[in-house]
């Protein structure tokens, strides 16, 4: 064999080798992105830190949510509907931290594979509009009545959930990693409004102001640092 080809053979069995390697490098560190919040208006960023040489990871979401159009999946546009739509506002934007514990099943899989993991959040929003909207109001005889009113309202949304869920982690390349995973979840929120208005974002476990059970599935796109 000629040595050139000699050379070639190493070099490529070398870089082979070494591909293998960074591949079974266990991180620390993992920043990832999930695509699919933007639908409702959010960017959420998930910090994966591992627990010392476990299989045991924290995880750390920030969440931001802003919103301005009334092109939103969340926010429709009145003059494309058959019939007004109280959930109509002008500005909506929010802000949620999460956290949780994420756990591999299998002890050799540190930073991929099959895993649980559990947690909470905490998400806050603020709703203005100036349009019609349904407000309550107490009558002479004591009671709560609700009529309509043309004003301009603000909307405050405190909410608070408990969730589990499992996955599955890859990891393509080196630094590269997609997560996939399903999950339930319980969310309670409580709305207030200066204006005393009645209606409430509550209409699906997307919706801010949701209460109830959640139906949770998406995906994350990382990177290791």
């Amino acid at each position: 064999m000629k040595p050139k080809y000699i050379l070639i053979f190493i070099f490529l069995f070398g870089f082979n080798q070494y591909s293998r390697a960074q591949k079974d490098i266990k991180e620390n560190l993992i920043v990832f992105f999930s695509p699919q919040y933007m639908i409702t208006n959010a960017m959420r960023f998930d910090i994966d830190i591992r627990q010392g040489e476990t299989n045991k990871w924290w995880v750390v979401s920030p969440y931001f949510y802003f919103d301005n159009s009334s092109t939103s999946i969340l926010n429709p546009d009145e003059e494309f509907e058959d019939s007004y739509d109280p959930h109509t506002y002008e500005e909506m934007w929010g802000l949620g931290l999460e956290l949780r514990r994420k756990m591999f099943l299998l002890n050799r899989n540190f930073d991929k594979g099959f895993y649980l993991s559990f947690g909470a959040n905490y998400k806050y929003f603020d709703i203005t509009g100036d349009n019609v909207i349904y407000i309550e109001e107490e009558g002479d005889d004591g009671l709560i009545y609700t009529r309509m009113a043309d004003i301009s309202y603000s909307i405050n949304i405190n909410s608070y959930s408990g969730f589990a869920t499992v996955g599955h982690q890859f990891k393509p390349s080196s630094k590269f990693f997609i997560d996939l995973y399903v999950g339930f979840g319980l969310k309670y929120s409580f709305h207030n409004s200066p204006q005393n208005v009645s209606v409430e974002y509550n209409r699906d476990f997307t919706d801010y102001g949701y209460t109830g059970t959640q139906f949770l599935g998406g995906f994350r796109l990382g990177v290791a640092l």
